[in-house]
């Protein structure tokens, strides 16, 4: 447990607040002491969301739902308030720690433990599937253990079974390593799924690891679809029951009271006593924290006059994450809209998420992937809709009252001079063949830095610097030692050629400065600065991987044309695709400008469907040549091959084609209206790639350094400070969700989006997999 923050309310209706659980993008949960002295965890939402009416529709029905689970082994809901200004949920607390804490720091459970918290679990989800609703997100950290038994908990994201709207199969809901084959694949989901995730969570009680591997959420999904689990870890008394828990059919699942059949009694015939189901290392664990509940002050026996009867005294409620939030609006900051699904020309994407601009709070972060369609896998269906572009208010009484401000007096709080500045750098190949890139992020960044200087309630002001790498390792030594001696620079936008980025690691890491890059794909060593805040080269496939199996190919040409970029794109989708399908591998000769035999010679494999892994230039002799033989089945292309010149030079040969991209087209996304705008006017004509990307980029590194000033109490923020809060950061912008894995760096979030060639010019898809 944390210590409450300054902007925390102390009461929650008539719940005393005792301090931080955990906080998120939907909110924070508070420890709270009812007027009897019970703990409860209160799940406070954000007054943002409660200021949709759609979502205050979910919350009540959610709520309603969650309190018709009835069972020992489930944690209950013991009060609500779904009307109020910031609508709460309070259920018993728990004091043990989740069973994925409990196996990492004393290793897996013995096979009387791992039998118990199996029976227990399945009675808790008969309870669940009684109560007509689908968990959808069982794993370890969803699982607390107390002395007498586990307790389920976080019914979030559980549906009723029987509520259309709210089971819809665009969303593919849970987390990787534990969801069903049918949640990776965005289908239908029911009882089976969640059995299928228990057989999940009781591998790993077993063995500590995960019964489908770890690594990249898209290799996960896949292996859940299409590969056996891994048990041969697993006590063989529990082999049987796991393996069938895990089985692919939903009809053929072992079911809750199967399991609970076969399991209960243990081997001996006898239930374990209460007390001695767990480990003695956990057993004690649970008791020491349990002590220190009992520590924790009693309500007060005095009459407060705080509350009003059936309301929460929540006025800073609302702001808790204020602080660390960039407004990210135009001068005035705009309302929030509303949210609906994904359609081509509505703009929205992606799961349901917090606005756009907005950061939830560092520290320990609960891994509940809600994933679109299509960043993730072959396994993934459509994405949902998402809240729509900039909060804030524009309440004139919030603005300072004389002085100097901000950006044309648009800034609201404090006067500009009462704030610290500082910079972020963007390294770039300012001359070269980079220039275009490069001049498309310096004015992306240079937006971002007026309208953060235009939010008075920033505690930052900020200025650009830029240097010159010239897109070489050699310039790239002499452009970062530049902005390395800038002593005000907390984070740097680069760089501008996978040569020149890999030359500026080593620089940045020995002096602590952070390295976000936004248009560069290529793979870098882990290290401690670095951060990519786009899709790899190697996982931008897995969208690709998604639409060939969407479209049960039977036969795929995979191309290759001999560069370091088509082998990182084309080596893993191969291989992914080798295990369902018959693949052709085709290698070009990078020195021929004719392919027409090459071409012929694929055709009469007679493949389904082409994936080409080049650039836009080695595309454009493919696909001539393709042309020329009618061959009219289906065409993809990878990142590079997004080019406006492919379509100046190849005409109408590449009509049809299918592109996926790590950038979006912001003219295209009417989520990026606002920014379009705002570009058009300030730069006399439409963003480029990769504009829009680094005015995000920019609002990730100063809603970092927000953070650390306001929310963790930090009175001054230096680079060093930014470096780890930038990777456990989760940031949605205007073009999509910024997460990061914390190991490396490696962007995870949804980061791919589609295009069809359509009368020579890319058609912006969505980031929905393409309906043929």
């Amino acid at each position: 447990m944390q210590p409450l923050h300054s902007s925390d309310p102390t009461w929650v209706a008539d719940y005393r607040a005792l301090g931080r659980l955990g906080a998120g993008g939907m909110g924070m949960v508070l420890l709270g002491r009812s007027p009897g002295g019970s703990l409860a965890a209160i799940k406070l939402i954000r007054t943002e969301y409660a200021d949709d009416p759609a979502f205050r529709t979910r919350f009540r029905r959610e709520v309603a739902i969650a309190r018709r689970v009835r069972n020992r082994w489930a944690v209950p809901v013991v009060a609500a308030d779904t009307e109020a200004a910031a609508p709460w949920l309070a259920t018993e607390f728990v004091p043990g720690p989740p069973l994925n804490e409990a196996i990492a720091d004393h290793g897996p459970f013995p096979v009387p433990s791992v039998r118990a918290l199996g029976v227990m679990l399945a009675e808790a989800l008969e309870a669940v599937h009684e109560a007509g609703l689908v968990h959808r997100d069982l794993k370890p950290g969803n699982v607390l253990l107390g002395l007498d038994g586990p307790r389920l908990i976080d019914f979030g994201i559980a549906r009723a079974l029987d509520d259309t709207v709210l089971t819809a199969t665009d969303v593919v809901v849970g987390s990787p390593g534990f969801l069903s084959p049918e949640q990776a694949q965005a289908r239908t989901v029911g009882p089976a799924s969640d059995l299928f995730s228990l057989g999940c969570v009781l591998a790993y009680a077993a063995t500590g690891r995960r019964p489908f591997g770890s690594g990249p959420v898209e290799a996960m999904l896949f292996r859940t679809v299409y590969d056996e689990p891994e048990l041969a870890a697993v006590p063989e008394p529990l082999r049987p029951a796991i393996e069938a828990l895990l089985t692919k059919d939903p009809d053929q699942r072992l079911t809750a009271a199967a399991l609970r059949a076969q399991w209960e009694g243990g081997a001996g015939g006898d239930e374990p006593a209460p007390d001695s189901w767990l480990p003695a290392p956990v057993t004690r664990l649970i008791s020491d924290r349990s002590a220190e509940m009992l520590a924790l002050p009693a309500a007060d026996p005095t009459e407060i006059a705080g509350p009003p009867p059936g309301g929460a005294d929540t006025g800073q409620a609302g702001t808790a994450d204020s602080a660390g939030t960039p407004s990210g609006g135009f001068g005035p900051p705009l309302s929030t809209g509303g949210s609906g699904p994904y359609a081509p020309g509505s703009g929205t994407f992606g799961p349901s998420a917090p606005p756009p601009g907005t950061r939830a709070p560092a520290g320990p972060r609960r891994r509940q992937v809600l994933l679109g369609a299509l960043a993730t896998l072959a396994v993934i269906g459509a994405g949902a809709g998402a809240t729509v572009l900039f909060s804030g208010d524009d309440d004139p009484d919030d603005r300072a009252d004389g002085g100097d401000t901000d950006t044309g007096g648009e800034g609201r709080g404090r006067p500009a001079n009462d704030r610290p500045q500082l910079a972020v750098g963007v390294q770039a190949d300012l001359e070269g063949d980079g220039a275009d890139v490069a001049t498309a992020q310096i004015r992306g960044a240079e937006l971002a830095v007026e309208h953060l200087n235009a939010d008075g309630d920033h505690p930052f002001r900020y200025r650009l610097a830029t240097a010159d790498d010239s897109g070489t390792a050699a310039g790239a030594a002499e452009a970062a030692a530049a902005l390395i001696d800038e002593a005000d620079l907390i984070g740097v936008l680069g760089a501008g050629s996978p040569a020149a980025l890999k030359a500026s690691i080593d620089p940045y890491v020995k002096a602590r400065l952070p390295l976000l890059t936004v248009s560069d794909g290529a793979t870098i060593p882990k290290d401690s600065v670095f951060a990519s805040a786009r899709t790899s080269d190697q996982l931008q496939m897995t969208g690709v991987m998604t639409y060939v199996t969407q479209h049960d190919q039977g036969s795929t040409a995979v191309v290759h044309t001999g560069s370091e970029y088509s082998r990182e794109v084309t080596q893993v989708i191969r291989n992914l695709l080798a295990r369902t399908q018959t693949v052709h591998p085709v290698q070009l000769d990078p020195t021929a400008a004719d392919h027409r035999a090459t071409v012929r010679d694929l055709v009469s494999r007679q493949p389904e469907c082409i994936i080409f892994g080049g650039d836009w230039e080695e595309l454009v002799p493919f696909a001539q040549a393709l042309d020329e033989t009618g061959w009219d089945g289906y065409r993809v292309a990878t990142h590079d091959a997004y080019d406006a010149r492919l379509l100046e030079r190849a005409g109408s040969a590449v009509e049809g084609w299918v592109l996926v991209a790590a950038v979006v087209d912001p003219t295209q996304f009417e989520a990026a209206a606002e920014f379009v705008a705002a570009y058009t006017d300030r730069f006399e004509e439409s963003p480029p790639p990769y504009a829009a990307e680094a005015y995000d980029a920019v609002h990730v590194i100063a809603a970092c350094a927000a953070e650390l000033r306001q929310e963790s109490g930090f009175s001054a923020v230096t680079r060093q400070d930014i470096v780890p809060s930038i990777r456990e950061t989760r940031y949605r912008g205007i073009t999509k969700t910024f997460t990061f894995e914390p190991a490396d760096g490696r962007f995870t979030g949804n980061g791919a989006f589609f295009y069809r060639i359509t009368d020579g010019a890319f058609v912006l898809l969505g980031t929905d997999v393409p309906q043929e």
